[in-house]
């Protein structure tokens, strides 16, 4: 099998491009492998147009690494474009839910003492990788986003989803749970990001979202690989080495004299950006079996620094959070594990595209929804189920799964009702296709 070593491209095309070059997508889903598929592809395409034409005006926009696509012979499934990617957004997901179940609880507030507290501590390193995997996605899909119109207005749709959420965090924060305030306060508290409890990630990602046309400037300026690689090296140095190191020195004696300036760390997100960006443009040597054990041996890293750090008092974080190298290193194993998965052959396992896809498409809705189902989960279980944090993880995979359920059945909500935009309205004189 032909091993990757550049970049997989990005393809936006319309009904009339793709009936065009019926051809090709028939000769390339006919036996090739994906690299090769792709390869032949793009190769007779760029012949033909130039990409910057495709589809500008077309009413049936959509980007093929965010959608599947059948073969024009068959009308059967072809192999999943960036099923590796749509699986890394459900694990990350599914991640944000889990690591949110002892935040919910009272893990930070009692000693870490015993198995079962200890098991908690792994528990946690394990689903930490969350917001970074988001990140490394987001390098990986938007390298060649350019600024216009469209960009920004794609944009906007990360606005428009945490206003709708917002709005019905309040409702549920009124209604449900009785809270009493001005209607001021709730106005500001959508400015604030805090009418949703986790919104600090929609603060941060918009931003990012708006330089992202621009940072994409930066990697297209390097003239070599070692370039590249010189770059990041830079930015985990002045990013992520600082958030490890001084949280792992603080308190040992000698070398907690030793500081690293930790000005630029909240600068993290980029460096997971172009860390992303890096694995779509010359991929990862690691083959996945070796990167998924890397992530489990820096997960356990993580909680045995964190264990011995904490001894018998209450959690110390000895390892730093998003802005550590050590959770770097963790978040690039389990990506580079997973990024190259391609929807499975058998039929049975080819269906698992379907829900896949579809919680994929809806990570946002679901992160922001999950503050209220948490909210209301866990205010149950409290009350009714919990007796001490050290039986607390039994819990967890009945309260994250019900969290996880109706967050998603929100999101689902959120889309039918709310959609991001309505179908093309048919005009009275045109007959369907």
């Amino acid at each position: 099998m032909r091993k990757e070593t550049g970049p997989c491209p990005i393809i936006r095309a319309d009904h009339s491009f793709f009936c065009k070059h019926a051809n090709i997508i028939h000769q390339g889903l006919n036996g090739s492998t994906y690299s090769e598929y792709m390869i032949t592809l793009t190769s007779q395409i760029n012949d033909s147009f130039s990409p910057s034409d495709i589809f500008e005006n077309s009413p049936w926009q959509f980007d093929c690494h965010l959608s599947s696509f059948e073969s024009f012979s068959g009308g059967h499934m072809g192999k999943k474009l960036f099923f590796g990617i749509d699986v890394i957004k459900v694990i990350a997901i599914f991640s944000v839910v889990s690591v949110h179940f002892l935040l919910n609880t009272d893990f930070y507030g009692v000693p870490i003492i015993g198995t079962s507290l200890n098991v908690q501590v792994f528990y946690r390193q394990l689903f930490i990788v969350c917001v970074p995997l988001f990140l490394l996605a987001t390098g990986y899909l938007q390298l060649e986003k350019e600024w216009n119109k469209k960009y920004l207005k794609s944009t906007m749709s990360v606005v428009y989803i945490y206003l709708i959420l917002s709005l019905f965090a309040i409702l549920a924060r009124i209604l449900l749970f009785k809270e009493i305030h001005p209607i001021s306060f709730w106005i500001k508290s959508v400015f604030t990001f805090e009418a949703v409890r986790y919104a600090w990630y929609v603060e941060m990602y918009i931003g990012l979202a708006l330089l992202i046309p621009f940072l994409n400037y930066i990697w297209k300026s390097f003239k070599t690989k070692r370039d590249f690689q010189i770059f990041i090296v830079i930015l985990l140095f002045i990013t992520a080495m600082p958030g490890f190191w001084n949280a792992f020195s603080e308190d040992v004696p000698y070398i907690s004299v030793i500081r690293f300036p930790g000005f630029w760390t909240s600068l993290y997100p980029v460096t997971y950006y172009f860390i992303g960006v890096y694995i779509r443009r010359y991929g990862s040597r690691i083959p996945p079996l070796a990167s998924l054990f890397g992530f489990l041996a820096a997960t356990l890293v993580q909680t045995l620094v964190i264990c011995l750090k904490t001894g018998n008092g209450t959690f110390v974080n000895g390892v730093g959070s998003y802005d550590s190298l050590l959770i770097v290193i963790q978040s690039y194993f389990l990506f580079s594990a997973l990024y190259r998965l391609e929807l499975p052959k058998s039929r049975v396992f080819r269906n698992l595209a379907v829900p896949v896809s579809s919680i994929s498409v809806l990570t946002l809705d679901i992160y922001l929804a999950s503050a209220i189902t948490d909210k209301f989960i866990y205010e149950y279980i409290a009350d009714h189920l919990f007796t001490a944090q050290k039986y607390a993880i039994l819990f967890a995979p009945l309260c994250v799964t019900l969290s996880f359920s109706l967050a998603y059945a929100v999101a689902l909500l959120r889309k039918t009702v709310c959609p991001l935009r309505g179908k093309r309205p048919r005009p009275k004189n045109e007959k369907p296709v």
